[in-house]
């Protein structure tokens, strides 16, 4: 459980000049020029299929026959044949904008990724190697998660081959822990549940104590809530209560947060400080005094705010309409780990999995 684990720096191959073959000798110079201009010119006439079909084999090893998608007004979509969830995106004018793509690791015939993966598993965790692999680049993005096949361990890796998290369901937690779990529960639910957390994962972080996320679910309420090992401190909580009204069409979806918009837009800024000072306190016995805050400015990030002090972590907060807080996430060690949106990677026709619901 409390095995050291070190965070493998893959060397990324760099194709240079020499390494292609070229012959730069002066007898040879006209020829390679007349060559060159021919593959420019062969390039620029690639459309954006071909050109996903290149991006695939560089990236698994693999040829694959692509099915046209829909065609927007500023970018052309495909798949490939038979795997529904791929994302594969060109430009009109010929540039990628967003590749994702799901494969079994087995089914990798070398591409960009696949001696970085080997390695970097065998590295973490020895005899063991991925099942499932979901590669994506974009201009925001480029690197791989990994799964194995009990989908427990999964690894993120960046395009260098720098592994920024590593993520796995426990067996059980050290005992001070657990009763650390049980009076946590109790406190975010108003001393009404004390018992029933269950272990759901376990975060690695290069040089720092794991921290250990639990869970706790009824028709009512959606309780998660990590706890980092040694210091026992509460880096996250997050209480979100079912009201049992669900919508029965995207309208009826669209109308209700368009309504939850209108009632955050109310809030004032001091209102909310105030209330996440109170708040922070009760979930997490943490002070946000003398923190200032920064309300999210996008449709997506509008129930947010971000508390920053100097010289402490950050602090990221979600409330509701009415100005209470649910939710609050500390950024300790300037190491940001994704409560939320982390998925597992599966097989390559099945929808990736929320580690959290």
């Amino acid at each position: 459980m409390n095995k050291k684990i070190i965070f493998p720096i893959v060397g990324a191959a760099l194709l240079s000049g020499s390494l292609l073959g070229f012959d730069t000798t002066n007898q040879t110079n006209a020829y390679n020029n007349v060559n060159t201009n021919i593959k420019q010119s062969a390039a620029l006439e690639q459309t954006p299929m071909q050109k996903a079909q290149d991006k695939l084999r560089e990236l698994t090893g693999n040829t694959y026959t692509l099915i046209q998608g829909v065609i927007g007004k500023d970018a052309i979509h495909f798949k490939r044949d038979s795997v529904k969830d791929d994302i594969i995106a060109y430009k009109a004018n010929g540039k990628l904008e967003t590749i994702g793509i799901k494969i079994n690791y087995e089914d990798l015939n070398g591409g960009k990724y696949q001696a970085k993966l080997k390695e970097t598993w065998e590295t973490l965790f020895p005899g063991e190697e991925p099942k499932y692999v979901n590669i994506s680049e974009s201009i925001y993005y480029e690197g791989t998660i990994s799964s194995n096949a009990l989908q427990n361990k999964q690894i993120y890796m960046q395009e260098n081959g720098k592994v920024y998290g590593i993520d796995y369901a426990p067996g059980e937690a050290p005992a001070s822990l657990q009763e650390e779990a049980a009076e946590v529960l109790s406190r975010l639910t108003d001393g009404k549940i004390k018992q029933g957390a269950k272990l759901d994962r376990m975060y690695v972080r290069d040089g720092k104590p794991n921290v250990y996320q639990y869970k706790y679910k009824t028709k009512t309420m959606n309780v998660s809530f990590a706890i980092e090992e040694q210091t026992l401190e509460l880096l996250q909580a997050d209480v979100y209560l079912k009201d049992g009204k669900g919508v029965d069409n995207y309208g009826e979806f669209q109308k209700r947060e368009n309504e939850k918009s209108a009632e955050l837009k109310k809030l004032t800024l001091d209102t909310l400080l105030e209330n996440a000072v109170k708040d922070a306190k009760k979930m997490m016995d943490l002070d946000l005094k003398g923190y200032k805050g920064t309300i999210g400015a996008n449709a997506w990030d509008e129930d947010y705010m971000t508390f920053t002090k100097e010289g402490a972590p950050s602090v990221t907060g979600r409330f509701n309409k009415d100005g209470s807080f649910s939710s609050f996430t500390v950024d300790k060690y300037n190491q940001t780990i994704d409560f939320y949106g982390m998925t597992i990677a599966g097989p390559p026709n099945e929808e990736l999995k929320l580690i959290l619901d």
